[in-house]
């Protein structure tokens, strides 16, 4: 997954993509855009440059528009004849250090900045929480243990109010989702965060019911906008440059044993702070798509709206979704 940027975002929203294209233009000795181009199209339409056998950049060339890729950004950006003299004037800048960056703001500053201002602080007009869970591992996801959760509000004083809760009060706040009128927002939580936050109450089907119909999964959003089966991590870090703490599902549960076995708070705060950091980096992606309004995967552009994004992220149509939910889970 990509983000598709014009020639002003490149711009506008931190970012070394500039940087990249100009290293790359520096191998091939070249210091114009223009001879650049040329020299790479001279006799392929496609060039790849990698570190250690991995594609950090690439540039293609179509019938009328030039495509550069930066990996490393996963920034894509398209140019037709004005566009590309329009990058040529910001190189040329870039290279004599006519254009400084220092207004530059990184994509969460944007979306923060916008948070801070009540843009997007409800979703079509209602309050929101967005929340996530730990568990122990199991094959099944009714025997799927619930160890700790975080939720997240939109303050009154225009800043993200994490709830911290434990399992001892894990059946007030289920009821509280049950009882409030909100949008309950979370990756993959119709077919697994729902589900195991009632099944450790031991509650029915029908309080699951009245979770899901609130719910704003954007696991299945994407899943229902793309074709695809996409992990949280992979789309945060391409979309908003911000990634799981832990690397794995083996090292939050390592922890999850260290502290049961020696009662350490250490262990006990690097679980929550791995699990309150997935959190934000949930809030920040939905934060994301309701500002941009499009994804871009596989040379492909998905627009939406408010009311597609609030119908796809809320299917429980298994349609294309995951076998095993808890396979899955760990995965995000």
């Amino acid at each position: 997954m990509y983000k598709r940027f014009s020639l002003e975002e490149v711009k506008s929203i931190q970012n070394t993509f500039i940087q990249n294209l100009y290293n790359n233009m520096k191998k091939e000795r070249c210091i114009s855009l223009f001879d650049f181009f040329k020299k790479i199209f001279k006799d392929w339409s496609d060039t790849y440059y990698c570190n250690r056998n991995e594609v950090t950049f690439s540039c293609s060339k179509t019938e009328n528009n030039i495509i550069l890729r930066d990996e490393k950004e996963k920034i894509e950006v398209i140019l037709d004849e004005e566009s590309k003299k329009e990058l040529h004037n910001i190189i040329k800048n870039f290279i004599i250090k006519k254009e400084k960056q220092f207004w530059q703001k990184t994509i969460e500053q944007i979306l923060m900045d916008e948070f801070s201002s009540w843009w997007f602080n409800t979703i079509d007009g209602k309050p929101y929480m967005v929340y996530d869970i730990e568990t122990t591992i199991s094959d099944d996801i009714k025997n799927a243990k619930f160890l700790l959760w975080y939720a997240m509000y939109p303050a009154e004083n225009n800043k993200m109010e994490y709830e911290y809760i434990s399992q001892e009060n894990l059946a007030s706040f289920v009821q509280k989702m049950i009882d409030f009128d909100w949008y309950i927002v979370w990756y993959n939580n119709i077919w697994f965060d729902n589900p195991v936050c009632v099944y450790n109450c031991s509650w029915t089907q029908e309080h699951l019911n009245e979770i899901n119909k609130k719910s704003v999964d954007l696991y299945v959003f994407l899943n229902k906008l793309t074709g695809k089966r996409l992990w949280l991590n992979k789309v945060a870090t391409a979309l908003v440059w911000i990634q799981k703490t832990l690397e794995s599902g083996a090292e939050w549960e390592t922890l999850w044993k260290q502290y049961q076995e020696t009662w350490e708070q250490k262990f006990l705060e690097e679980f929550k702070i791995y699990c309150k950091n997935d959190v934000r980096m949930t809030a920040l992606l939905m934060l994301y798509l309701l500002h941009f309004k499009k994804v871009f995967i596989e040379w492909e552009e998905k627009k939406f709206d408010d009311e597609d994004f609030l119908k796809l992220s809320n299917s429980t149509e298994k349609e294309n979704l995951q076998e095993n939910t808890q396979q899955a889970t760990a995965l995000f």
